[in-house]
Formats: C-alpha cells, sequence, structure tokens
C-alpha cells in the first residue's frame, strides 16, 4: 500500500541552530515510500501533492528518550517506595537495593523479560516515544529480547556491575567477552556497552569494557553525579586516588567512547570542562532528579561549554514515560535560574537534540524534504490565532506553572531534598502533571506509516 499522504495542521518544527518553526496551517507530504516531499505553509503547497487529511491536534516530531531503563518499567514511580525519609545512603542508593535490583533480577527469566519489554514498547509508543538509549540488565538473554523487539532506533545497553550490588546481578566476566561480541555481530551500534555508574563497576572490569567497546566499535553509557552522597561514596570511599568522580570516568577511559552521562547535577566547573573536551553528551533527567530529591543540573554550565544535552525521563525514577511530562519539569526546575530553557529549548531537546545525540538525525527529529515522514499528533487547547512556537507549546504542556514549588525547588537545588513537605509537594505536582500528559499523544506515524492510534474512548464516536 502507498504511503503517499499529506497531513494539513499546525506543525511545529525543530531546526539544527535549537530553534523552533511554527506553522499555524501547515502541511507535510510524502510520496510512496514515506519520505517527505513538502514541508510548509498549506497555501503554498503544489497542487499535485497526494489526498490530505487534517491532523488531531499539532503535528511534531517523534520524541526520544536518550536515558531510560526498560526492567524499572513496572516498577515506574516506585523507585523510592518503602524507603525510609533519610537513609544514611542516600535515596538513590537507598532505592536501587530495596526495588530496582529486585525488578532488574527478575528480567533474568526470558519470559519475564519479554513481557517487560512488550509492556515498554506498547507505553512509550503510546506517548510519542519511539526510540533512544535503554538501560536492560546484566542478562545478555535479557538485553537480546529488547533488541529484538524493540523499533532500530531504540539503543540497548548491557549492563556492567560488580561491586556493591546482589550477587545474581553481577556481571559473568568469564564469558563477557563473548557475550559483547555476540551482541555487537548482532545488532552492531544498536547495542551499547553500559557501565551502570561508578558504584557499581571496579577500575578492571571498567577498563576492560572500553577496551570492548573499542575493538567492537561501539559507544558507552553510564550515571555520574546524581546525588552529593554517591559523589561522597565515590570520590572519598571507592576511588579516593581519583581527582573527581569524572577523573574516573577519564582515566578508565569510558569517555572516550562517545558517551552518554546521565544527569550530571552535582559537577564542578572542572569536570564540566572534561565533559566538553571530551565532547560526551548529557542526559538531563529533570523529573528524576526532582523526586529523588538530588538537586537541580546547572543548566547553564553546560550552555557555556556547548555541551550537547537531551530532556530523558529516567523510569523508573519518573512515574511516567511521558516526554511532554519532563518538558513540563524541565520548564519548572529552570524558571528564573536560566535563560536558556524557553519552552522551545525543551522541544527542541527532546526532539532533534537526542536524535543528533543517537546519530539518528538524518532519519528524525525535524521536517525536511528528503527525510522519512515521522511524526505525532497531540492534542491541544485552543491555539491563540498569532501564535509563537513558545506559546504552542505551552499549551501543549498545559501552561506548567512553576510559582507554586518556588520554594521547594530552591531547597531541591541547594543540597538537595529529603522526605518531608518540600519533597512532597514536588512529588503531587509530578503526578498531577503527568496524569495530564500522558494521553495527550493521539497518533504516530513512522515514514508515513501509522504505527499508534489511541483507542477511542469506550461510547466514543
Amino acid at each position: 500500500m502507498s504511503r503517499a499522504q499529506t497531513i494539513l495542521g499546525p506543525i511545529l518544527n525543530p531546526r539544527a541552530n535549537g530553534t523552533v518553526e511554527f506553522t499555524a496551517e501547515g502541511a507535510v507530504s510524502c510520496d510512496e515510500r514515506g519520505t517527505i516531499t513538502y514541508v510548509g505553509p498549506a497555501g503554498a503547497a503544489p497542487s499535485s501533492l497526494a489526498s490530505s487529511r487534517n491532523a488531531v491536534g499539532v503535528i511534531a516530531p517523534p520524541f526520544l528518550d536518550a536515558h531510560i531503563h526498560i526492567p524499572q518499567h513496572p516498577i515506574r514511580g516506585r523507585f523510592t517506595e518503602g524507603v525510609g525519609g533519610n537513609p544514611p545512603e542516600g535515596r538513590l542508593l537507598a532505592g536501587l537495593n530495596r526495588n530496582v535490583f529486585p525488578a532488574e533480577a527478575r528480567c533474568a527469566d526470558p519470559h519475564v523479560a519479554e513481557q517487560v519489554v512488550e509492556a515498554f514498547l506498547a507505553n512509550t509508543l503510546a506517548n510519542g516515544v519511539v526510540g533512544g538509549s535503554a538501560y536492560m540488565t546484566t542478562h545478555p538473554a535479557a538485553v537480546r529480547v529488547a533488541l529484538e523487539r524493540l523499533p532500530r532506533e531504540w539503543s540497548v545497553g548491557l549492563v556492567l556491575m560488580n561491586q556493591n550490588c546482589p550477587q545474581v546481578l553481577c556481571t559473568n566476566e568469564a564469558t563477557l567477552d563473548a557475550d559483547v561480541r555476540a551482541l555487537a555481530d548482532d545488532f552492531g551500534n544498536r547495542f551499547i556497552v553500559t557501565d551502570r555508574f561508578a558504584v557499581a563497576v571496579s577500575t578492571p572490569l571498567r577498563t576492560r569494557a572500553v577496551a570492548l567497546a573499542a575493538a567492537h566499535g561501539l559507544r558507552m553509557q553510564t550515571h555520574l553525579n546524581e546525588q552529593l552522597r554517591e559523589k561522597r561514596l565515590v570520590e572519598e570511599e571507592l576511588y579516593s586516588q581519583y581527582e573527581t568522580y569524572t577523573d574516573v570516568y577519564l582515566r578508565d577511559g569510558l569517555l572516550d567512547r562517545d558517551a552518554i552521562l546521565a544527569h550530571c547535577v552535582r559537577m564542578s566547573g572542572d569536570e564540566f570542562d572534561v565533559v566538553a573536551e571530551k565532547r560526551a553528551a548529557i542526559a538531563h533527567c529533570p523529573t528524576s532528579n526532582t523526586l529523588l530529591g538530588s538537586g537541580i543540573m546547572p543548566l547553564d554550565e553546560l550552555v557555556s561549554r556547548k555541551i550537547d544535552y537531551a530532556i530523558c525521563t529516567d523510569v523508573g525514577a519518573s512515574p511516567t514515560v511521558s516526554i511532554l511530562a519532563e518538558m513540563a519539569q524541565f520548564l519548572k526546575v529552570h524558571a528564573g535560574r536560566s535563560r536558556h530553557a524557553p519552552p522551545s529549548e525543551a522541544l527542541f531537546r527532546a526532539t532533534l537534540a537526542p536524535a543528533r545525540i543517537m546519530h539518528l538525525e538524518d532519519q528524525i527529529g525535524t521536517f525536511s524534504v528528503g527525510r522519512p515522514l515521522s511524526f505525532i499528533e497531540v492534542a491541544c487547547d485552543a491555539i491563540p490565532p498569532i501564535a509563537r512556537a513558545d506559546d504552542v507549546i505551552l499549551a501543549l504542556l498545559g501552561h506548567p506553572d512553576p510559582r507554586p514549588l518556588r520554594g521547594a525547588l530552591d531547597d531541591l537545588q541547594g543540597t538537595g531534598l529529603d522526605a518531608g513537605p518540600a519533597l512532597a509537594l514536588l512529588e503531587r505536582d509530578v503526578n498531577e502533571t503527568a496524569k495530564g500528559l500522558e494521553s495527550r499523544v493521539v497518533r504516530v506515524t513512522m515514514a508515513g506509516e501509522v504505527v499508534y492510534n489511541r483507542p477511542t474512548p469506550q461510547g466514543g464516536s
């Protein structure tokens, strides 16, 4: 069946320079192969374009999530469930031990892994998320399930751990070379070597992983400087011979592997300089950083050094895979703290920026002639007759208001938050936002072919 079609409606189009173009009465058309042949004002479209239909809502590129944990999808939003108010190791490490590691251990069973991956795929697609970079588990069979079941826009990592984790989740170092070779041979650079973080990976295992990544032409991903107590554990106890947390990854070679670094909340200026010099990318997860009480990533430090970054969910610390909800949280946490966080920046960092980080920018993230026609349709409140891109994006996000959260966010930015009224306020706000935005994506189209349609409510027309 031919994929040739023309879609009419308001279009948000991120551009390579970081801006977003808005066309109120737009048209985008593709040929029978799903390749874009026209994008622009509907009134200027050639009369020869394929038959048209009106979009349901606003047309935008699909979302990509460059940092998400597949085995934590069943416990999303319950990362710290049952964790006491102020655990000495911090909410991050306490949540890992109590809730996350048991969830990941269940994926040792391939049937469980299949069920988890299928639910993850259905949920992400329903929220307009069509790819990104995901962590699986330490089990090669589970990683294979994920890479086989997920679309090619997804990269998936075999997680490495050999210390400060349950024995059942330790990497099988005897088979590691063969496991990496087999996954690399079968999936190429969709397979990403995944260092859990310095707390759970020793230097010998990390340097071995770096060598394997180099031998097979693979990139790497990890976590860095998420919480103060984590940072102190790494720098003062586990790796006291290194200068900083970032220095661990620098001297062990991880930063030479086109690295994606999650969080980077508690960084020194020198550490940001290293990240910039190595041209690593940062996965910015404002919802996770809020709910775990970690802090607020210093956005201006990235911008001043031209460090590339994407907005990501970090599910399961986030209760939702919705990138719309993550964009709303991005606007809230940086309001009044950075002039580099307008609504258009949020959309760019959820679409074309992660496409660039994932080396998919020639396929997805913006609309231009010759690219595949891949887009989402997002339900939106009424758009003003004369509107800018920022106005439309705010309408898509339900006009997030950071003012009631200002005091709590100030505390979060300081030394972070433990359980208490401020964190409870932020948690309620995140959950309410998620509920309001999880059902906004109406349809997802990839290369001219519809891959998701929101089900019509029972009794609807």
